[in-house]
């Protein structure tokens, strides 16, 4: 079984280095890259298109790149500042877009409870979360030990 180069931790990378991207954009050009930031030797395209999130954005940054060097000023100082202008509202496109998944999906989750009648009431959905120990002792023993233990 061929070792799984895409997973979750490796995909914002993935993304990061698109948005970042400058100049053209192809797929090897691109698959060469990725393939050196995530110190492998090779990946390919059809790989790639099997994520459809690395797959839509690639191509919306094609062509924000094609719009974006139509109308690319000549000043270094405007230039670079445009770069980094662009690769950052294409993040936060890419953001926004993601945004708006998880939103759709608790307003499919608050749906359905309402459907299955769970009453919100009586769930605890804020509750904070346990505090983690990471001394290795118990949280019993510490209890134990300051009090007195009746006879």
């Amino acid at each position: 079984m061929p070792k799984k180069i895409i997973t979750k931790a490796t995909l914002p990378k993935i993304m990061r280095e698109l948005d970042r991207w400058e100049g053209k954009l192809t797929w090897p050009l691109f698959c060469d890259h990725i393939a050196k930031v995530l110190n492998v030797s090779s990946i390919s395209k059809h790989t790639m298109y099997l994520y459809p999130a690395i797959k839509e954005n690639f191509q919306k940054r094609q062509r924000d790149l094609r719009e974006a060097r139509e109308a690319m000023p000549r000043d270094f100082t405007l230039d670079a500042a445009s770069r980094r202008i662009a690769g950052l509202e294409a993040q936060v496109k890419r953001l926004e877009h993601a945004n708006n998944l998880l939103l759709d999906q608790f307003r499919r989750w608050q749906y359905n409870a309402f459907a299955n009648n769970v009453r919100m009431d009586i769930l605890t959905w804020d509750k904070p979360l346990p505090e983690v120990n990471r001394s290795g002792k118990s949280r019993t023993a510490k209890k134990f030990s300051s009090k007195k233990r009746p006879k």
